[in-house]
């Protein structure tokens, strides 16, 4: 399952880098040939002109900047200058210098942003927003207040500034909002990430299209800069209108229509994926001590599925019977692995491992381990231990986890379904959404599982799964689309963590698992010199816990905390080629002959 996750993850993430490096990495910019068609200009909007444009200066004559002396009577901004810079997409990035010179003193100051900006900010202020009459606002504020010529750092994001025409995009930028102050001079630059060769037009609220009288703009390479050559009004306005060949910006112009939509449904099945967890599947906190001990009634073989609900080693179960001394390992030279019968298994243990002792064996003393008969009852090992606890540990009424790890998968591939249709470009844009749509299940389904994955010391996994987040987050910031990215990818943590020792446990449950915990604990943080110890008391002690080690994935270093100190012959482990007495050597057998008992598990 782990491999065919693997290998669909890696070649969905292949498919979605193409759009996102276009999306982070421009490409080299195609030149935009003129074509004999004429450029239909956006329409004006009818506007009333209260007063008429004063005349423009002759051609040829200097132009300087306004007189700003009539502004020194009130409170006014200055120069204010405008930086846009449009994406591949169509999606802008604003920022504004503001200069103004305050009369007297002020507590609040607003200034106002156009409909639908996003990201608005202040630098270096705590702001606070409001609309007014349909105008959105920022406003700062300061108890000992605002007074002499004070400079704002503004910025914000817009999308929806692109529309399609006949062959052709028309981009309808907002340069300037409604302000409350008059503008003593205003200067801009539009950054396109081509060149183009159309004639940018613009329009103001008080002189409509009669505005570029006053107007001194330039074009070179793609950018567009320009500056106001007289004073500018309080509550005028200013927008920029310009006409490009189809297929100049990519993707969906910035922001689809559906992504209102999208958004909302995600975010309530958010809601309901954090409630049905709630309500069905929340354990209180565990107790957790460190016990030098294995849990009571538990075997190596069940300890992946308490810790991380894996499915049971029944390699590991087998060499508990070895341990217990019902069997024990003989590796011929050939490396083929025998099972020795040497005891039958009584009552003492549960019927569980009874039923699978004679499954094993089926009457003879003998049982090859690569053999069919020993994959069919680790199969049936790997099925029945998971019912076995799951009737003793949680309770009826529990929730599935498994439910909540679909729908973290859901989650996960319609944020990045959401976030890949800002930034796919229009060609195979259905074939990337769907690729997009298969990577961010995938992908949240490893994230879901890196918790699960870490309780085992299983850090590739863990280290995937974590790596999927961050993968996540980035679509997310690229698409415009963190809002819903990052509450997603952290319930998906925190669920997949509630979850991994399955789920709703009664207190049975909560006391086996917490003492699974507990001896986890110990022998992550076990030092040599407490090993030694009890090395001393029971000579056997390496070969008794080094199943429970292996089986959580911390035999190595359990191993290495012995480094080559000698060890009695294990009692139940017997080579042809020698049976060797260091920690070390000892672990490279026993390990070379899991080895073939795994191969023989997965044909």
């Amino acid at each position: 399952m782990k491999r065919a996750l693997t290998v669909l993850l890696l070649l969905c993430s292949f498919w979605m880098t193409l759009p996102l490096a276009q999306a982070t990495a421009p490409e080299e910019a195609p030149e935009v040939t003129q074509t004999d068609e004429p450029q239909a200009e956006a329409p004006a909007e009818p506007a009333a002109q209260p007063e008429a444009a004063p005349e423009a200066a002759p051609e040829g004559e200097a132009q300087t900047g306004p007189d700003l002396s009539a502004l020194s009577a009130e409170t006014a901004i200055h120069t204010m200058d405008v930086r846009v810079e449009l994406d591949e997409s169509g999606r802008a990035t604003v920022e504004q210098t503001i200069v103004l010179a305050i009369v007297g003193e002020v507590e609040t100051i607003r200034f106002s942003f156009p409909d639908g900006a996003k990201k608005t900010d202040i630098a270096g202020y705590w702001t606070k927003s409001a609309t007014e009459h349909g105008v959105r606002y920022l406003s700062v504020s300061d108890r000992k207040g605002f007074s002499g010529t004070q400079t704002f750092h503004l910025s914000y994001t817009m999308n929806d500034l692109v529309s399609g025409g006949e062959a052709s995009q028309v981009l309808l930028l907002p340069l300037l909002s409604l302000q409350d102050y008059q503008i003593g001079q205003l200067r801009f630059s539009v950054t396109l990430p081509q060149p183009f060769e159309s004639r940018p037009r613009f329009s103001s609220g008080y002189y409509n299209t009669l505005v570029e009288d006053l107007m001194t703009v330039a074009t070179d390479s793609g950018v567009v800069t320009g500056m106001m050559n007289q004073i500018m009004r309080d509550n005028e306005t200013l927008s920029m209108n310009l006409v490009l060949p189809d297929g100049y910006f990519q993707g969906r112009y910035g922001e689809s229509k559906l992504t209102p939509v999208m958004t909302t449904i995600i975010l309530l099945l958010l809601a309901v994926t954090l409630f049905y967890w709630f309500r069905t599947l929340r354990n209180p906190p565990l107790r957790i001590q460190a016990r030098t001990l294995p849990p009571d009634g538990v075997n190596p073989g069940d300890l992946p599925f308490l810790l991380g609900g894996g499915n049971p080693d029944f390699n590991m179960l087998v060499s508990h019977w070895a341990v217990l001394g019902y069997l024990s390992f003989y590796v011929n030279r050939s490396g083929h692995v025998i099972l020795r019968r040497r005891m039958s298994m009584g009552n003492e243990r549960r019927a569980v491992e009874r039923k699978l002792f004679d499954l094993l064996f089926g009457g003879e003393n003998l049982c090859d381990g690569a053999s069919l008969r020993y994959k069919r009852v680790g199969e049936k090992a790997m099925a029945v231990i998971p019912r076995y606890w799951g009737k003793r540990i949680y309770e009826k009424r529990s929730g599935s986890p498994f439910l909540v790890r679909l729908l973290c998968c859901l989650l996960c591939a319609l944020s990045t379904f959401l976030a890949m249709d800002a930034v796919a470009p229009e060609k195979l844009h259905g074939f990337y959404l769907l690729i997009s749509l298969i990577a961010g299940a995938a992908m949240g389904w490893m994230i879901f599982g890196s918790c699960s994955a870490y309780y085992l010391n299983d850090w590739l996994w863990t280290g995937i799964g974590l790596g999927c987040a961050l993968l996540l987050l980035i679509v997310g910031g690229l698409g415009n689309a963190t809002l819903v990215m990052l509450p997603v990818v952290a319930a998906s943590l925190l669920l997949g963590w509630q979850t991994s020792h399955g789920g709703l446990r009664r207190p049975y449950g909560d006391e086996v698992i917490g003492q699974t915990l507990g001896f986890r604990r110990f022998l992550t943080h076990a030092s040599e010199h407490h090993l030694m110890q009890m090395l001393r008391r029971d000579p056997q002690y390496f070969y008794k816990i080094l199943p429970y080690a292996e089986a959580m994935g911390q035999g190595q270093k359990f191993v290495a905390l012995f480094h080559d100190c000698q060890l009695e012959p294990c009692q139940w482990f017997e080579s042809a080629r020698g049976t060797p007495v260091s920690a070390s050597a000892f672990y490279e057998s026993y390990a070379d002959c899991l080895d073939m008992l795994n191969i023989s598990l997965q044909k």
